[in-house]
C-alpha cells in the first residue's frame, strides 16, 4: 500500500508539474542483472538477482529557469524514492545556478549519472572516497558551467556549498582546461563535521581525461583525510590527521558493428588502488574492472562486469578476493 501511495504521489507530482511549465521531457532507465559474489557462502549469499529504475523529469519554464525531479526505485527494498529535486538558473552564458539535491562534483565519474557510465558501478576508489563525504549528495547551491566546442573560453567549472543531516558543510570547487579532446581537471573540497566531536577535512583530486567519440581515457589521483577515523583516533588519545591515497585509470574504446542486433560493441578496462591510511600503505585494496558494453540500439545495451578485488588488511597479510565479482546486466535508457 505504501508503494502504491508513493506512485500516485509521483503522478500527479510529474503532472501538475509538467501542466504548469512550458516544456516537459521525461527521460531514465531501466535494468536488470545477475551478480555473483566471492563471498563465503557460510552466513551470506553469493548470488543476487536485481531490477531497478529511474524517472526523471526536465522542466524547462522559460529560457532562464529549469527544474528537475528524479525518482529511483530499486528490488534491494521495493520502494520509491525521491532522489533528487533541483532548479537550475541561467545567470549568464558563462554562469548557471543550481539548487536542491546534487550530486558534490568531486571526481570524474560524479559528474555522470550512473547509467551513463561504462561500468555498471563507479570504481572502489571513486565509492570509498564518497563514503568519506567526497562525493555523495548533499543540498546544494553550484555555480557552474560545462564547456561546450564553440565557447571562447575552454573551461568547465563548479563552485557548490553543501549541507546535510549528518553535520557535514562544505565547499567543492573544480575546474577543467579543455583542449581539444584533452582536459586537465583540478579538485578540492573542505568539509566540516560539526557536533560534540567537530573536525575538518580536506580533499584533493586531478586527473587527465581524453574524450573523442570512440575512445575514453581517464587518470586520477585522490588524496583525501578521513574525518570518521580521525575522531576515532582523537577520542583515543592518537594523532587525528589520517589521509587516504587513492588513483584509477580507465580505457575504453567503442567499435561499430552492421548486426541487426549489435550496433557497437565498447570493451573497457578499468583499474585502481586505495589506501585508507598512507602511513599502513601495506594495507590496501587493489581493483581491476574489465568487460564490455553491447549495443542492441544506442540506449539498449547488455553490460559484463568483471570486478577483482585484492584486499590487504589489518586481519589479512595476504590478498584476499572476499567482494569480487562478475555482473551480468541489461539496460534500456529513455
Amino acid at each position: 500500500m505504501k508503494n502504491f501511495v508513493t506512485v500516485i504521489i509521483m503522478f500527479f507530482t510529474i503532472l501538475s508539474s509538467g501542466l504548469k511549465a512550458q516544456d516537459i521531457e521525461i527521460e531514465g532507465y531501466g535494468a536488470t542483472g545477475f551478480i555473483f559474489y566471492d563471498n563465503n557462502q557460510v552466513g551470506t549469499l553469493n548470488q543476487e538477482t536485481y531490477y531497478e529504475g529511474k524517472i526523471q523529469t526536465e522542466m524547462e519554464y522559460n529560457d532562464k529557469i529549469e527544474a528537475q525531479l528524479d525518482f529511483r526505485g530499486n528490488s534491494t527494498d521495493n520502494s520509491i524514492v525521491l532522489r533528487e529535486f533541483s532548479l537550475k538558473l541561467k545567470v549568464h552564458p558563462y554562469l548557471y545556478l543550481k539548487i536542491g539535491n546534487l550530486k558534490k562534483p568531486f571526481g570524474y565519474e560524479y559528474l555522470f549519472n550512473r547509467e551513463e557510465l561504462v561500468t555498471v558501478n563507479r570504481s572502489y576508489t571513486q565509492e570509498m572516497a564518497a563514503d568519506l563525504g567526497f562525493g555523495g549528495r548533499s543540498v546544494s547551491v553550484m555555480a557552474y558551467h560545462k564547456y561546450d566546442k564553440g565557447d571562447k573560453l575552454p573551461l568547465t567549472y563548479y563552485i557548490s556549498l553543501f549541507k546535510n543531516n549528518g553535520l557535514y558543510a562544505g565547499m567543492t570547487i573544480r575546474g577543467s582546461w579543455h583542449s581539444g579532446n584533452n582536459i586537465i581537471s583540478l579538485n578540492y573540497q573542505f568539509q566540516n563535521k560539526g557536533g560534540d566531536n567537530s573536525i575538518n577535512s580536506h580533499g584533493l583530486n586531478g586527473g587527465y581525461a581524453y574524450e573523442n567519440k570512440t575512445w575514453l581515457i581517464n587518470f586520477e589521483l585522490f588524496y583525501l583525510q578521513d574525518p570518521i577515523e580521525g575522531i576515532r583516533r582523537r577520542l583515543a588519545g592518537l594523532d587525528e590527521n589520517v589521509n587516504a591515497f587513492g588513483s584509477t585509470i580507465t580505457a575504453a574504446r567503442e567499435f561499430d558493428s552492421d548486426y541487426e542486433f549489435l550496433k557497437k560493441v565498447e570493451p573497457f578496462i578499468k583499474a585502481g588502488i586505495f589506501s585508507p591510511d598512507t602511513e599502513n600503505f601495506e594495507y590496501h585494496s587493489i581493483q581491476a574492472m574489465f568487460g564490455a558494453n553491447f549495443y542492441l540500439h544506442k540506449k539498449v545495451r547488455a553490460r559484463l562486469n568483471g570486478d577483482l578485488r585484492l584486499t590487504k588488511s589489518i586481519y589479512n597479510d595476504e590478498y584476499q578476493t572476499t567482494n569480487s565479482r562478475v555482473i551480468l546486466e541489461m539496460q534500456v535508457r529513455f
